[in-house]
């Protein structure tokens, strides 16, 4: 049967550059999921070549505008596609391609269009039609199987001919790579980057160990290696396999703030995750060490085992905060009692107690450290600090380690504060920091807070910088969780006994009435939290015993009551936190509930976010300025923010706009992915924010995670107002379960045996 076609319309995308139109949407009905034809004209591309908009010329004459990775393709080749298709409301039918393979034409137009392509410099179409005149449809075939076809070819010279052969066997190599990967089934986005990465032994090196690709190519991990390997052939007990399980073990558990674990830890972690026996790994691990690729280490929990770079930046953090305590105090001619007057002066009140001390303390210690729970006066300290060294002038430099910590130290002190990365000027494309020991910081003193959240390798490179003579001030809450990157490193400062620490337990801070400061001292002292649900109240527990009430409830909270009762937008007042992101309580789930009730008719606008979604930032990137947990809202397209297809025509990379309080952001879509939604997000991205009202639902199906940190974690996010949705048992269990993953670190008795 003959396939039928829409008639041609009069839809065309413009190519300012060619200065012609371009038939962009006469598609075929249905809904075809793969396409077959020549790429007939980019009509954009990005500044890597690698995402695009282009027009494809099906095999029956019809053309689609298609979007997506199209690396190393170039105008006139031959295509088959896969993927589907889209319907825009403005253009019509487009195709949004998973993956392309280059076909050799096999049609007299296809053959001529690939001979006149950027692939063969020197052909031209007049040679071009010299060649298809002589050998016809079947060129290629024939050239492949015989090059000395082209001898007789008028005009084509040994020098161009020897090219032609070059590029077409170069053209079928790739074929060919690209055809291996994908059988292994890798996308586009990962097969460019294995290409860049390998160039032409991109298959012999993968057939020889496919392992390399999980420590080599980003974007691949070890479970994506050990398939492709499995599948190759690869026996179980390969020795490229266990070594590089072993590694990825060690790497696994450094994700879980392990640093440095006891070997049969790493061990039990290696056999679950390769099915094989112990005593297999016993002498690949012996290997891994004799050649530098693991460190072990002797220590009074046995024998444990690190990756060498982490070990090195734990070893070096010790040495450094050492060398800070053997700093002596400062001048005597620094009179404490003038500089805490000066401090009171400047804050307006009288500073009580551990306050003065702490304050005290700051003025004196080569490292100190301040921790406290909410309302302590933490940054009161800060500011007091502050003051106090005022007129020397000094150079004084604070810091936190993330974007939304940063900027509220700066609220709080009126002074400029930065994230550990950008103080120490992280280069991205180099992958390392600007600021180090051969070009150190220019400060007498650093103030960091939310210390809680700095892993080891962010503060051993921090104390790197410490120039000469400066002193650390570390502030933070040590009953909050750890940091999510591995190392513990303000409790094992505390832990080793060496720093100054003054703990803060007074509260100063406490609305007439307010529950949320109180009980989430409670909470950290292994008590319940007190609520009775009075009306007037800034704490609620909300008790539903099924997930399917506790669901129902959350919702009905965050869209209806809060906004109601207490005036807050639903999206950027009310945030919920969770323990996890799986199951029917966690983000990934919740996220798309309560899009639902809070944004049902949100136009998409790419990257599958709707304009009104609430998004958070997965990662740190300093070209767009934007950072891990910084949240946003996705802007609708209008005339400043032009929609993808209108942009594309006008030759600018398609993006998806975020606004960040006052500032908008747009993102490349090759980008988006480094957003997620955010009505719903875990405590630990939580940390170092303040939400007007925090909702968080609690259940025993949770009960991994209900530990008391993670509770009181979660209370302290609440600036106005706390509701907790679920199981008085739940919350019980988390108040007393005071359990804590243990970290296996070395910090504390490095400081400890120095």
């Amino acid at each position: 049967m003959t396939k039928r076609r829409r008639p041609t319309q009069g839809n065309f995308f413009a190519n300012r550059h060619a200065g012609k139109q371009i038939l962009a949407a006469a598609a075929p009905l249905g809904d075809p999921t793969t396409l077959q034809g020549v790429l007939h004209r980019f009509v954009w591309r990005d500044a890597e070549k690698r995402f695009g908009i282009a027009v494809l010329r099906t095999d029956d004459g019809v053309h689609w505008t298609v979007k997506g990775n199209l690396a190393g393709l170039c105008e006139g080749e031959s295509l088959q596609i896969w993927g589907k298709t889209e319907q825009d409301s403005t253009y019509g039918p487009q195709f949004r391609l998973t993956q392309a393979q280059p076909l050799l034409p096999a049609t007299e137009q296809a053959v001529l269009a690939y001979l006149k392509s950027e692939r063969f410099p020197g052909i031209g179409a007049a040679l071009a039609e010299r060649i298809l005149a002589a050998l016809g449809p079947t060129a290629l075939t024939q050239i492949q199987a015989d090059p000395e076809i082209l001898t007789d070819i008028k005009g084509l010279t040994a020098k161009k001919r020897e090219a032609l052969l070059q590029a077409l066997a170069e053209h079928t190599a790739e074929q060919a790579h690209d055809l291996f990967f994908r059988d292994l089934g890798l996308g586009p986005h990962l097969i460019t980057r294995i290409a860049q990465r390998y160039g032409r032994d991109a298959v012999r090196l993968i057939r020889e160990n496919p392992y390399r690709l999980a420590q080599q190519v980003a974007g691949i991990g070890f479970r994506t290696a050990d398939r492709i390997a499995l599948s190759l052939g690869f026996a179980l007990d390969a020795q490229p396999r266990i070594a590089a399980g072993v590694h990825f073990a060690l790497q696994d558990l450094a994700t879980q703030g392990h640093t440095a674990p006891p070997v049969t830890v790493v061990t039990a972690h290696a056999v679950a995750l390769l099915a094989v026996s112990e005593a297999s790994l016993e002498p690949i691990i012996q290997q891994l060490c004799e050649v530098g690729s693991l460190r072990r280490i002797d220590g009074q929990s046995g024998t444990l085992l690190a990756l060498p770079g982490l070990a090195d930046d734990e070893a070096l953090l010790a040495e450094r905060l050492h060398a800070l305590l053997q700093r002596p105090a400062q001048s005597q001619d620094l009179d404490v009692q003038v500089r805490l007057a000066l401090a009171e002066n400047a804050l307006g009140f009288a500073l009580q107690g551990t306050q003065r001390e702490a304050v005290a303390m700051a003025l004196s210690s080569g490292l100190c450290v301040v921790t406290g729970g909410p309302g302590t006066g933490k940054t009161t300290i800060i500011r007091g600090v502050l003051a106090a060294l005022q007129p020397d002038s000094a150079r004084i430099l604070l810091a936190a380690p993330t974007g939304r910590a940063a900027r509220r130290l700066a609220e709080s002190t009126g002074q400029e504060a930065k994230t550990l990365h950008r103080l120490l000027e992280f280069e991205p494309r180099l992958g390392r920091f600007q600021r180090h020991e051969g070009h150190p910081l220019e400060a007498d003193l650093v103030i960091v807070d939310e210390v809680s959240m700095a892993e080891v390798p962010l503060m051993s490179a921090l104390c790197a910088a410490l120039p000469e003579g400066a002193r650390l001030m570390l502030v933070g809450d040590a009953d909050q969780l750890p940091s999510v990157g591995p190392g513990a490193v303000l409790h094992d400062v505390i832990a080793s006994g060496r720093a100054a620490v003054m703990a803060l337990d007074r509260i100063f801070r406490q609305g007439e009435g307010s529950l949320i400061v109180g009980n989430a001292h409670r909470v950290r002292q292994g008590q319940l939290p007190e609520t009775s649900n009075k009306p007037g109240e800034d704490f609620y527990l909300l008790p539903r015993q099924e997930v399917t009430d506790i669901v129902a409830t959350l919702i009905e909270v965050v869209a209806r009551r809060l906004p109601r009762s207490h005036g807050f937008d639903p999206i950027a007042d009310v945030q919920v936190l969770v323990p996890m992101h799986k199951g029917p309580l966690g983000t990934q789930a919740l996220n798309e509930l309560l899009r639902q009730a809070l944004n049902p008719v949100g136009a998409v606008v790419g990257g599958g976010f709707r304009a009104g979604d609430k998004v958070l930032q997965t990662r740190n990137d300093y070209e767009l300025e934007v950072f891990n947990g910084d949240i946003g809202r996705v802007m609708p397209h209008d005339e400043a923010a032009p929609t993808l297809n209108r942009q594309a025509i006008l030759g600018s990379e398609p993006t998806v706009r975020v606004r960040f309080g006052e500032r908008d952001v747009d993102y490349p879509l090759a980008q988006i992915d480094h957003l997620q939604l955010a009505y719903a997000v875990t405590v630990h991205k939580a940390q170092g924010s303040e939400y007007p009202a925090v909702v968080m639902p609690v259940h025993m199906q949770q009960w991994v995670m209900l530990q008391r940190n993670l509770l009181y974690t979660a209370i302290t996010r609440g600036r106005r107002f706390v509701v907790l949705v679920g199981q008085p048992g739940a919350v019980e269990r988390a108040v007393t379960n005071e359990d804590q993953l243990r970290r296996w670190t070395l910090l504390a008795d490095r400081l400890k045996s120095m």
